[in-house]
């Protein structure tokens, strides 16, 4: 009797462990949705009960663990998985194929590495977000993204009719990211017209067309890029961020094509609001106002706001005296005190040897001030001791001299940590340069100098 006790008694505590399954169908789909979709594949085997749960999951996640050289295999496993998936709604698809991951952030893949996108997956309508990469669009599949607001490809392959129905059938997208892709068209017929009036955000290699866009940002490497704005007449802010990185040969050649690319590029880019420069880019600059000043002044922009990412090095200033220049209408100057490792523009030994100058009197040098509506000043990431400090404060105090109607100029003090605390020795430097730049003369009543 007492045997059968017991024995009821673990038959009792068994029946207890399985209370989960006694959950209602909706909470089941959700705890599924955080496995990867093989685990919630293979719940199917614990009972009847689990039995296709995982075609009804909130979210599919797809990873591929094995050491195979083909990614075929995983490919065909997807997409025989795909059509099996019953929910109306899918909030998460997530794909990665783990062989790869380091080649994808910092190479090229190879052409027959490409898999195939699923017309399945080219149909799910409820897409809210998708981020594909390595993939190619053939056959030409039938896009049906109604719901999808952001969408990012990269190294994949596409064509101007790609985009095209990629935009078409996404009708909702706000957000557009085309970066390190194989542009599938004769020299001359990669023009990309973007007529979706939903489009805000575009990041893209390439010629752009989009009367409705709000937002741009072209970035990467310059020499590799060929980009020409058509129409981009809605832009209310644009950011320009390149990297240096060419081979000697390479670099020869690219001087000439990186100066009339990026003139080219800031004239379409006059009548934007904001603007947002890298040092790359201001170097360039630097290199169009002692080379071409005489020959070729800089067009007026209409532009309210510009930041800068920049260290304010020596071969940046010309730049920055350039972009003044051409920006009377400038009412908030941002400068963001970054490192710039790869963001440099190298410059021939000759050019330093003929173009050289005194970088410390630079700014006295300059008697006159274009930015006559300039009200705000925000210096970021600024140190009390670092190697450019020299021309952080000969810069601030030209600003301070010349902004005849500024309202305040704000300098952030850079910390390495969030809540880091000053040493004393620290704390007593900052107090030096503090007191340094309240110093200086200002040529606004109303100006005010504040630290942060």
């Amino acid at each position: 009797m007492e045997e059968r006790n017991n024995s009821n008694c673990v038959g009792t505590k068994r029946h207890n462990l399985d209370r989960i399954s006694d959950l209602p169908d909706s909470i089941l789909h959700h705890i599924l949705s955080f496995l990867p979709t093989e685990e919630a594949i293979e719940a199917s085997y614990l009972s009847k009960r689990w039995n296709w749960l995982w075609t009804f999951a909130s979210g599919l996640s797809f990873y591929d663990h094995q050491d195979s050289e083909h990614v075929t295999d995983f490919a065909v496993s997807v997409c025989k998985t795909l059509p099996l998936y019953r929910s109306h709604k899918l909030d998460k698809f997530h794909i990665t194929d783990f062989r790869y991951t380091q080649q994808l952030d910092g190479t090229e893949m190879p052409h027959n590495d490409h898999y195939r996108l699923s017309q399945s997956l080219c149909t799910y309508s409820s897409l809210k977000t998708l981020a594909l990469r390595c993939c190619k669009f053939e056959p030409k599949p039938c896009i049906r993204w109604n719901s999808l607001k952001v969408l990012c490809i990269g190294y994949a392959r596409l064509n101007r009719d790609m985009i095209r129905k990629i935009l078409l059938g996404s009708p909702a997208l706000t957000d557009l990211r085309l970066y390190n892709f194989e542009f599938q068209g004769k020299e001359g017929k990669n023009v990309v017209t973007i007529n979706s009036t939903s489009l805000q955000k575009l990041e893209l290699d390439g010629v752009i067309l989009a009367p409705n866009l709000r937002s741009l940002s072209i970035s990467g490497l310059m020499y590799r890029r060929r980009f020409r704005l058509r129409n981009v007449s809605s832009l209310v802010e644009a950011k320009l961020s390149f990297e240096r990185t060419m081979t000697d040969s390479e670099r020869e050649s690219c001087y000439s094509k990186n100066r009339s690319a990026l003139t080219k590029l800031l004239v379409s880019l006059l009548h934007v609001p904001k603007i947002t420069i890298s040092t790359w880019c201001l170097q360039v600059l630097s290199l169009l106002t002692i080379l071409e000043v005489k020959t070729l002044p800089s067009p007026l922009a209409e532009r309210k706001c510009l930041v800068l990412d920049t260290e304010l090095n020596k071969w940046d200033l010309p730049g920055i005296t350039n972009l003044l220049q051409s920006s009377p209408e400038l009412e908030k100057l941002v400068v963001n005190l970054v490192t710039s490792r790869n963001s440099k523009l190298e410059f021939k030994p000759e050019f330093v040897s003929d173009y050289n100058f005194d970088q410390e009197e630079f700014w006295k040098s300059k008697r006159t001030f274009e930015c006559l509506h300039l009200k705000t000043v925000e210096i970021v990431g600024f140190k009390a001791k670092c190697f450019g400090l020299s021309f952080v404060l000969g810069f601030v105090q030209f600003l301070l001299k010349h902004a005849r109607v500024l309202e305040k100029m704000v300098i952030y003090e850079k910390r390495e940590a969030i809540n880091q605390t000053q040493t004393l020795v620290e704390a007593r430097e900052f107090l030096q340069v503090t007191q340094l730049i309240l110093s200086y003369q200002k040529s606004s009543p109303n100006a005010v100098v504040m630290f942060s």
